[in-house]
């Protein structure tokens, strides 16, 4: 896990939705979307329990319900770092950075957490 970090980190438990790519999308395999929970969320990234473990290095499309969000907002995250936790529900800890892209909720979502901060 990262020891400095650029962002103050909100804790906030959200339900949130990862988009798994296709093990084998040559061979037909479909994506896959996993329902988690958050952690805390920060303007540039966020911490999530899940039941399956991640990839790290692997860029995902991440959908999250944020308080004051009338929708739930879709961004991309790279995987940074995957730790097993203590959770029977949730047996994987995985943090997030999260990218500048296009068709994403990155600015409404650096928005609502600069707005949460204060």
């Amino acid at each position: 896990m990262p020891a400095q970090r650029k962002h103050l980190r909100l804790p906030l438990e959200s339900t949130t939705f990862i988009e798994l790519p296709a093990p084998r999308p040559l061979q037909g395999a479909l994506e896959r979307t996993i329902a988690c929970k958050t952690l805390d969320v920060s303007r540039g990234g966020l911490q999530a329990m899940l039941a399956e473990e991640l990839v790290v290095g692997a860029i995902m499309q991440i959908g999250v319900a944020l308080p004051g969000s009338d929708r739930t907002l879709q961004v991309a995250g790279e995987v940074r770092w995957c730790l097993n936790s203590k959770d029977a529900q949730y047996p994987w800890i995985a943090g997030f950075q999260l990218l500048k892209a296009d068709n994403t909720d990155i600015e409404h979502w650096t928005a609502l957490i600069t707005a949460m901060e204060t």
